[in-house]
């Protein structure tokens, strides 16, 4: 598996929460920021302005263009700049009635949106989510690059706001095929800026690319500095220094923070003892992988299995 794919695959969506609205101007609200959370907006018909008041940024948002939010932060969606603000709460009471559509605003031009946000659990200290800016904006013409896209999200629209059978399993697949469409669209625009760094820019060079590789195929490897850029063609030093540079850790602590990832994963969907988890990543004995564990994540694995197990009883209670 690709490291992409493999680090998609290790990130747990509590949920994805989503609605189409229809405002009126004037109108304007203030999303609130919340852990784990990751708004989007798309703008399917009129226009808005964006606001992210924390960077003092302002986005003017057309038909066909799109924000998403991986990092906390108020959000202002308006009309247009200094239209009046309605309270969140309205929004959110509408939503917990269970309504798809949301329609608000005065008598005026009239603007169409899919808005939501992906909910991610809290633990997770993921390299991807972690490369991530505080805001990714995609034009109409970066939606329109990256194929797909665009029909994922007029399949979206669609499908929110019909009650048909098996409506609520399609949105879900659909927000989940839209995250991973909307961050391709953003690694084809990271291309193209040398000055980015970060572990998706990171994928693409010749050399730090295949080391990552090779981690996320044999994590349980016994990798050394030595050995990776042995593996890539690089002296020690200069692999060293190249990959801290794009990826933001040394290349010994990426290869720890990836084996807790996948220690997380195994912990959550299987029955194996901590010592075969521990034995699967790397760790030779049970006290190597208890203080491997404790040190990135703050408990040990019998601790975090302890707590995930009564999390998930509580849940399917």
């Amino acid at each position: 598996m690709d490291p992409f794919s493999d680090v998609l695959s290790s990130i747990r969506f509590q949920s994805a929460i989503y609605a189409q609205a229809e405002f009126t101007a004037p109108w304007g609200f203030t999303l609130p920021a919340f852990p784990t959370h990751m708004s989007f907006f798309m703008v399917m018909r009129g226009s808005c302005v964006a606001t992210l008041p924390d960077r003092n940024t302002s986005y003017a948002l057309a038909g066909g263009e799109l924000l998403l939010l991986p990092r906390r932060g108020d959000c202002v969606l308006q009309a247009a700049a200094g239209s009046p603000l309605f309270p969140f709460e309205k929004i959110h009471e509408e939503q917990t009635k269970g309504k798809k559509l949301i329609r608000m605003g005065g008598p005026g031009a009239l603007t169409s949106l899919v808005m939501g946000c992906f909910v991610l659990e809290a633990h997770q200290r993921n390299p991807f989510i972690a490369s991530l800016p505080d805001v990714i904006y995609l034009t109409a013409e970066n939606v329109q690059s990256e194929p797909g896209l665009e029909t994922t999200i007029r399949l979206l629209y669609t499908e929110i706001s019909r009650n048909a059978q098996g409506a609520d399993i399609l949105v879900q697949r659909l927000t989940d095929a839209l995250f991973i469409q909307i961050i391709r669209a953003y690694i084809s625009q990271i291309k193209r800026c040398p000055e980015t760094p970060g572990w998706l820019k990171a994928l693409s060079d010749p050399e730090i690319g295949a080391a990552l590789n090779l981690i996320h195929e044999k994590p349980e490897a016994p990798w050394t500095v030595a050995s990776l850029a042995d593996a890539v063609n690089m002296s020690r030093t200069s692999f060293a220094n190249k990959f801290t540079a794009l990826v933001t850790y040394t290349p010994i602590d990426y290869l720890t923070l990836w084996r807790m990832q996948k220690a997380i994963g195994m912990m959550q969907l299987s029955n194996d003892s901590l010592a075969e988890i521990g034995s699967s990543v790397g760790y030779t004995s049970m006290a190597a992988f208890a203080k491997a564990f404790k040190r990135e994540l703050g408990e040990s694995p019998s601790e975090f299995r302890k707590k995930y197990a009564m999390k998930l009883s509580a849940t399917n209670s």
